[in-house]
């Protein structure tokens, strides 16, 4: 039988503070994460206790992150591990509303580290000497023990990524090929950093610039208004596009310009966007596209916050006077919202119109789809029936593409049962 033991007022006290640290304890037993310093203060703390640092750059939206940081951080070995040789920091790569003080500090620090180390994906491990130079990379979610092994690598100069890519970067030859396969490499690595430097030689070596394939590498490769490709898209739009298809090269300049410009400043789903402040600052360093991109954008927040009696009246509009600057995704998103949205018989055989535009120059599932869907709402189900059964005989891949046959497959049942779609 257990019996309590006559304990002083002092021997209650110091038990008190036992039970009270042992949260805290363990909580300790995993990576220890420094959150009051900034990244200069980092950088210096490693280089005076001669450790390397590790930054964990991740985003409140990913899923992957989320796991690291629940499951595989927190653990005893991965904390032992870590804390021996490592000063370790989380990066949030994105902002929130709901981000705290320590969060909003690392905005800059964040924003700058994104843009230098190229960071392309998410969770990206970055690893630093501990005189601040970036040597390892290590991309996506592992469990503890792939975790550590892949950290591991980056204390010893003959595993680090970086500095197998340095040296290769140094001996590489002119030759095309190889600069196009090191290039991809990288890529497939989401090596931000030399997957740019590489892609970069090989667009300066390649004999023909403008041929559809070096055309093609140059779109994979080119992600922001940095990198050489988008130069390159922005000064011979006429001639890409009579190599590839119409708006090719417009396309992927416009998306980048609103991607960096728009998209990178967040949305706020409570507060409308200045769009004469955002057609203003475009106008400064894009003047032959800020009141298109503005407008473009324009009809996306419409079609982002619901408001669909303004986004029927001004699609109208847009199209009369940049009907010929669409690409045929724009024109299937346009007649898609339409088509869900509006109980005008006229608009929808006017989206009807639109997503046969944009089959005729893509005939991809989804466009197809489209055209299905808003053929089903005119009544014209028969023809509805065969168009989204051709959407789904077009799907390749079909086991990675298991959701998008499923989704489709949905769709098709319903029409063939005659139940209302949306």
């Amino acid at each position: 039988m257990y019996k309590p033991l006559k304990s002083s007022p002092w021997k209650l006290f110091l038990y008190s503070l036992l039970l009270i640290g042992l949260p805290a304890a363990a909580q300790d037993k995993g990576i220890h994460f420094e959150h009051a310093l900034s990244w200069q203060q980092v950088k210096a703390k490693a280089k005076a206790e001669n450790k390397f640092i590790f930054a964990d750059c991740y985003t409140t939206w990913c899923g992957p992150c989320k796991m690291m940081s629940r499951d595989v951080f927190p653990q005893e070995e991965v904390g032992a591990f870590l804390n021996d040789k490592f000063i370790s920091v989380k990066v949030q790569m994105d902002k929130t509303a709901k981000d705290e003080e320590s969060v909003k500090r690392w905005y800059k620090d964040a924003e700058a580290i994104g843009k230098e180390y190229n960071v392309m994906a998410y969770p990206t491990f970055l690893y630093f000497s501990p005189e601040g130079k970036l040597v390892h990379l290590v991309v996506g979610s592992d469990s503890a023990a792939g975790f550590i092994a892949a950290s591991a690598k980056a204390l010893q100069p003959e595993t680090q990524y970086y500095t197998r890519m340095a040296a290769m970067a140094k001996s590489v030859v002119n030759h095309p090929d190889t600069l196009k396969k090191l290039a991809t490499d990288a890529a497939k690595n989401y090596d931000g950093q030399y997957s740019r430097f590489f892609s970069c030689k090989y667009l300066q070596t390649v004999p023909d610039l403008f041929a559809p394939e070096v055309i093609r590498f140059m779109d994979e490769f080119t992600h922001s208004s940095q990198d050489t490709g988008f130069i390159i898209f922005r000064k011979n739009a006429t001639k890409i596009d009579q190599v590839m298809s119409p708006r090719y090269a417009e396309s992927k300049v416009q998306q980048i310009i609103m991607g960096e410009e728009i998209y990178a400043a967040g949305l706020n789903e409570s507060t409308t966007p200045d769009f004469k402040a955002i057609q203003t600052r475009l106008q400064q360093k894009y003047p032959e596209v800020a009141t298109l991109i503005t407008e473009k954008f324009r009809l996306q927040w419409y079609q982002h916050s619901k408001s669909y009696d303004l986004f029927e009246q001004g699609v109208q509009a847009f199209m009369k006077q940049y009907a010929h600057q669409v690409d045929a995704s724009e024109l299937n998103s346009f007649a898609r919202s339409l088509g869900r949205n509006t109980r005008d018989t006229a608009m929808i055989r006017q989206a009807l119109e639109w997503s046969g535009h944009a089959v005729k120059e893509k005939p991809e599932p989804e466009f197809i789809s489209t055209q299905a869907f808003l053929l089903y709402r005119l009544g014209d189900t028969a023809q509805a029936i065969r168009l989204q059964e051709e959407a789904i005989s077009r799907i390749e891949d079909k086991k990675e593409n298991k959701y998008q046959i499923e989704y489709q497959q949905r769709l098709l049942d319903k029409m063939r049962k005659g139940e209302e779609i949306r």
